[in-house]
């Protein structure tokens, strides 16, 4: 007997782009994503990037 899979996407809706208002202010100078970025950039200095991907389980 197979098994089914109950989780199963049934609904095909169909996402929709982004709107971007132009009204909306510019917040790559925010004190938190300029702290966020900078943490970022420390760990990538210490730690660095992979050499080779990690195979997947």
């Amino acid at each position: 007997m197979p098994v089914l899979n109950k989780k199963k996407k049934t609904s095909s809706a169909k996402k929709v782009n982004a709107i971007i208002d132009q009204q909306v202010g510019n917040y790559e100078k925010h004190p938190f994503f300029v702290k966020k970025a900078n943490e970022a950039k420390a760990i990538l200095k210490t730690a660095g990037l992979p050499k080779k991907l990690a195979k997947s389980k």
